[in-house]
């Protein structure tokens, strides 16, 4: 929407925010969320405005928009958090540009490639549902949530040979697109492999133009040799799409290409809340009355969700209870944020938690984690379920039977009444399926990683005008 210094149509001087973004780590980092708060930029440029900014990357001639949004999430009328998302290689920092101009009344707004959703569905008898293009939650009244897998759609496959192809370094190839269109699949000239999920493995090809995004997977087909021994060798390349943005789909159970990844009628479900009665070990759900919901933001980029507990009766103590739920494009997780106003008596905390799938489980205390892996409830794909709390909050696992349904995991707001948590399901059936148990216990050491290690922002001086 501005590009450069200068406003479409316009010759007038814009104003720019610089900053840099460094990943401190020895990893790759994809789609990080990028979060400035207005009170940051405004510390920085004191007429800085979100009626009409843009992004970017690089410097002038050759900036790259970054999609990006602004949110009101303290609900006061007026945007107050920018979130982008940005790809990063190990140890890298790439300069970002904010650009604005103060002088434009009306808000100016854009969604690009939207990758997120919130929507409120009376029909599924829940208090709000929320998706990115990875993944669906359905938010129940009593406190559970519900994740669903998307099933990706399989399109056609090709020899193993066209491997070397697939180089984000190099232009999409003739070769290449020949497949595409002989499947009728149509493509503008605005084609890249953006980036490799897994190095040799998993490959991601976008149409820029077209908006749509393809997903490439390497399979391995298994001789026997003549002593009798098995070993795997290239086998083909499979292309698939994912079925994006479909909550809809949840009002149709007969016929959505949405899976339920957990049972509806536990009380926590996939990372949800409750209260935790200390003494007797046992959950509390939440009051099915007398609360409200807000949808925060319903963005390209993120989407958030606000339930509020006004009056919450613990034991003849009044409480309010605010649970924000988060959601960003391209990534598998929610974040949940919850805030209590005023302690809460000494016999209780929050309980929160994930299944206890049939392949097992491990917790590691220390780094805050535990995780589950298996399959999914039909018994067909396999299933990762992980729950991450940062450092900082008093955690604790309850002791359990193997066979138990749920495993639980208590905790204790700090003294400001607040915690937080991450959870994250992923599926064999969908487009980030993984699948052996080692490969999920390494992405879960990355995520928390990451998530422990915030990349550094630094502001710029402003650049000399000339």
């Amino acid at each position: 929407m501005l590009s450069a210094c200068t406003m479409p149509g316009g010759n007038q001087k814009i104003s720019k925010i610089r900053l840099s973004i460094q990943n401190t780590l020895p990893i790759p980092r994809k789609n990080i969320p990028i979060v400035l708060t207005r009170a940051q930029l405004r510390n920085v440029n004191p007429d800085f405005s979100f009626k009409a900014y843009s992004v970017v990357t690089g410097k002038a001639p050759r900036e790259v928009m970054i999609p990006a949004q602004a949110d009101d999430l303290d609900y006061d009328g007026e945007g107050d958090q920018l979130c982008f998302l940005l790809n990063l290689a190990e140890g890298e920092t790439k300069e970002v540009s904010i650009l604005y101009d103060p002088t434009v009344k009306a808000t100016l707004t854009l969604d690009i490639n939207k990758q997120t959703r919130a929507a409120i569905f009376p029909e599924l008898n829940a208090v709000a549902a929320m998706e990115s293009n990875l993944i669906a939650y359905l938010l129940k009244s009593n406190g559970a949530f519900i994740a669903y897998g998307k099933k990706r759609v399989e399109l056609f496959s090709m020899d193993a040979m066209f491997q070397y192809e697939l180089d984000p370094q190099r232009p999409f190839s003739p070769d290449l697109r020949h497949h595409f269109e002989s499947n009728n699949i149509s493509l503008s000239q605005q084609v890249q492999i953006e980036e490799i999920q897994e190095p040799e493995q998993q490959w991601i090809v976008r149409d820029l133009e077209n908006q749509e995004t393809y997903f490439i997977r390497k399979s391995y087909d298994s001789e026997v040799s003549e002593l009798g021994q098995e070993a795997q060798t290239d086998g083909q390349l499979n292309v698939a799409q994912s079925i994006g943005l479909s909550l809809n789909a949840l009002l149709d159970p007969e016929t959505t290409d949405m899976i339920v990844l957990n049972r509806s009628e536990d009380l926590i479900g996939c990372g949800g809340i409750a209260l935790w009665h200390k003494e007797t070990e046992k959950m509390v759900p939440l009051p099915a009355e007398g609360d409200y919901v807000r949808l925060l933001a319903n963005g390209s980029i993120r989407s958030v969700v606000q339930r509020i507990v006004p009056e919450w009766n613990i034991n003849g103590e009044i409480r309010r209870l605010t649970s924000t739920s988060f959601i960003y494009g391209e990534n598998p997780w929610i974040e949940h944020h919850i805030h209590i106003d005023g302690d809460l008596p000494t016999d209780y905390a929050i309980a929160t938690g994930i299944p206890n799938l049939d392949g097992g489980y491990k917790a590691d205390k220390e780094q805050g984690w535990i995780w589950s892996w298996g399959t999914d409830p039909r018994g067909m794909d396999t299933l990762g379920i992980a729950i991450i709390v940062p450092a900082g909050h008093n955690t604790h696992n309850i002791s359990m039977s193997e066979k138990a349904d749920l495993l639980p995991v208590i905790l204790t707001p700090n003294t400001e009444g607040r915690l937080n948590y991450r959870v994250f399901a992923i599926w064999g059936g969908g487009i980030d399926g993984i699948e052996t148990e080692t490969a999920f216990a390494e992405h879960l050491q990355r995520t928390t990683t990451a998530l422990n290690t915030p990349p550094r922002i630094k502001f710029l001086p402003k650049e000399e005008e000339k």
